[in-house]
């Protein structure tokens, strides 16, 4: 009956619909209710109830919750986490909703006489039969009906309202939405290839579907002025061109071996022209992306950009910014300012990350307590941004030069795969092959039972454990290990997790006195810089989401060890082997009294024109979790 709707378009609007609604749940800015319900193919359903409500306590089932109080219905295939302290009379308080918890349709109840001939009829009645007991007041049955939402821009309309959003900021969050379900539309559309274990890293790293799980804007691509809007298919984000530009060395701050680093492109796009690149006295030339040029043209009059004829054929990686250079660099890549927003953050590189990325590289990954066999830091080797004094014109024109691993990985006998990869599903199907419909991680590893999934799980945690705990516990460093930053490593021969690769400095977290007692070493950082922890209570906050929440979660959800209870086990299990009894991280982690933990509020956030500093809310901790009877 509640079939995954096969349209392009009712796909793309449930994506970001589900991503929405589970953001407003998760971070508690709308309570929902779970209800139970019999007789449909769903196990029960959810009221999610406006913003002007859900911010106060719940209200005695006296007071009852009128039709205005009630933001959506949406049916559930797979019951929700609950709160462990929920205490509404009318039912149990969700405390974490996952799109995967949905089945594909979203109710609203409004007024106006019911359709018996409507798709959803009876299932609407059965639905208002549940909800007229005490604590719920509508009109009466006849003059109210309940209807699919159509979209998530209504939805979000109908919270920002309710929640007393700014209109402005209404607006620009709906254009957001609007973007990310053209842009996943396009993607359901003309599906990538099926990777196979065969398939290059970069090739992987192109076969994204949908993208992050719970962000709403996760597949948004905003252009920025003075950038010409592209629509989806009419450019190729993952096949672009290096352009060059050169300014003033004294207009640039320089790290390290930049210049060096960057001789061999500029010079293999002469020779592809058979002409010499003419660089003026005391300039630097800098390689940026083809869509980047219009800023550099608008930001930076002193640019002398050099014609298109130089320019050279990049891959882009899941990132977009983030790309390698076929044919000149063997073991570097490169990540570029680009003034496009992907999910709510403009993917330029501000100076303070210039600036960091390779002293901490240089001075602090050196130092680390590591397994180096099995953690891989993908090091910044030299960077440059623009002078200029304002940081949001600076950060228009920058380039970091990053170690690439997946290029020689072959020769090392591996194959390495971005995380997030593994766990895509809805790729066009492989040659000889039907099954491009299932996740990646269950086709390739040939994880056809439930045996199989658990054992293959626990061979990941393990090492995953093994390789991002030690930072944490002797040196108050976190790196940010959700899946687009983590490469896998897996024996070409066997298909056995190796370890990983970690890249990208922008979200890790670093507790200074803790770094400086435990390796000697002060954290060279721009002042207030993001990464700064005040305490460790802090650091663990940020692992906690990337791992937990974010990583771990996602990939016990796919392989269907999630509602079982048993994909927690192997963590819980890992955890306790991994992190001593004594130690601040059990405590905050694995205490039973931590019921709830620290959390990414994704939505508060963007209310709140925030991405580089984060707010944090209490989350059920998901490392307690124990499944679910789904018969009761």
């Amino acid at each position: 009956m509640f079939t995954t709707p096969q349209d392009p378009s009712a796909k793309a609007n449930f994506a970001t619909t589900s991503r929405l609604l589970s953001c407003l749940v998760t971070e508690s800015l709308s309570r929902a209710l779970y209800l139970p319900l019999i007789g449909f193919e769903a196990t029960g359903f959810c009221v999610l109830l406006s913003g002007k409500v859900s911010s106060q306590q719940p209200q005695p089932i006296d007071v009852p919750y009128k039709l205005s109080d009630i933001l959506a219905i949406v049916l559930l295939q797979h019951i929700p986490v609950f709160k462990y302290d929920g205490a509404d009379p009318r039912g149990q308080e969700i405390g974490l909703l996952d799109p995967m918890d949905m089945v594909p349709l979203v109710l609203e109840i409004v007024e106006g006489i019911p359709d018996p001939n409507s798709a959803h009829f009876e299932l609407g009645q059965s639905l208002l039969t549940l909800l007229s007991g005490p604590g719920w007041q509508f009109p009466n049955a006849g003059s109210t009906t309940i209807l699919p939402s159509p979209d998530p821009l209504v939805l979000w309309v109908k919270f920002a309202k309710s929640y007393d959003v700014q209109e402005e900021m209404i607006k620009e969050i709906a254009e957001e939405f609007e973007s990310s379900v053209r842009w996943q539309k396009y993607s359901y559309e003309h599906p990538p290839k099926a990777p196979l274990f065969s398939s290059s890293s970069v090739e992987w790293e192109q076969s994204i579907v949908e993208g992050h799980p719970t962000h709403p804007m996760h597949k948004t691509r905003a252009f920025l002025s003075p950038m010409q809007d592209i629509s989806p298919g009419s450019y190729d984000l993952y096949n672009p061109k290096l352009r060059f530009v050169a300014l003033p060395k004294s207009n640039l701050d320089v790290t390290y071996e930049f210049e060096q680093l960057t001789e061999p492109l500029h010079r293999a796009a002469a020779e592809v022209v058979g002409k010499v690149l003419v660089i003026p006295a005391e300039h630097l030339v800098i390689p940026v992306h083809e869509l980047q040029v219009a800023h550099i043209e608008d930001k930076f009059k002193e640019a002398i950009i050099y014609p298109i004829e130089y320019s050279l054929p990049l891959l882009a990686q899941q990132s977009i910014r983030s790309v390698v250079v076929p044919n000149v660099y063997q073991t570097l890549s490169l990540k570029l300012g680009v003034g496009i927003k992907l999910t709510s953050a403009v993917r330029t590189i501000s100076p303070a990350s210039a600036y960091l990325g390779p002293r901490f590289s240089a001075q602090v990954v050196p130092a680390l307590t590591m397994d180096h066999n099995i953690l891989t830091v993908a090091k910044e080797l030299a960077s440059v941004v623009s002078a200029h004094p304002e940081n949001d014109i600076a950060k228009h024109c920058a380039a970091i030069v990053r170690e690439a691993h997946e290029l020689d990985s072959e020769s090392r006998g591996e194959r390495l795969i971005v995380c997030t990869a593994l766990v895509e599903s809805g790729h066009d199907s492989c040659k000889n092959e039907e099954d491009g419909h299932l996740p990646a991680v269950i086709r390739v590893f040939e994880l056809d039972t439930e045996e199989k999934r658990l054992k293959w799980l626990d061979e990941f945690v393990s090492i995953f454990c093994k390789a991002f705990l030690p930072s944490v516990l002797h040196n108050g460093v976190a790196f940010e290990a959700h899946p687009q930053n983590c490469v896998a490593r897996f024996s070409l021969s066997t298909k056995q997790i190796l370890g990983f690769i970690i890249r990208d400095f922008g979200g890790i977290r670093v507790h200074p006195p803790t770094l400086l007692r435990t390796t000697g070493v002060e954290l060279d950082a721009v002042s207030g810089h993001s990464i700064i922890a005040p305490d460790l209570d802090d650091v663990y906050a940020r692992m906690y989401h990337t791992v937990i929440h974010n990583h771990l979660q996602q990939l016990i959800r796919v392989l269907g060890l999630h509602y079982n209870g048993k994909g927690w086990e192997i963590v819980r299990r890992n955890l306790k082997e991994n992190i001593p009894k004594d130690h601040g991280l059990y405590d905050a982690w694995l205490s039973p009294e931590r019921k709830t933990f620290f959390g990414k509020c994704f939505m508060r956030m963007r209310m709140q024109g925030m991405y580089r500093f984060h707010l944090h809310g209490p989350f059920p901790n998901l490392i307690h979790y124990r499944g679910v009877a789904e018969d009761n």
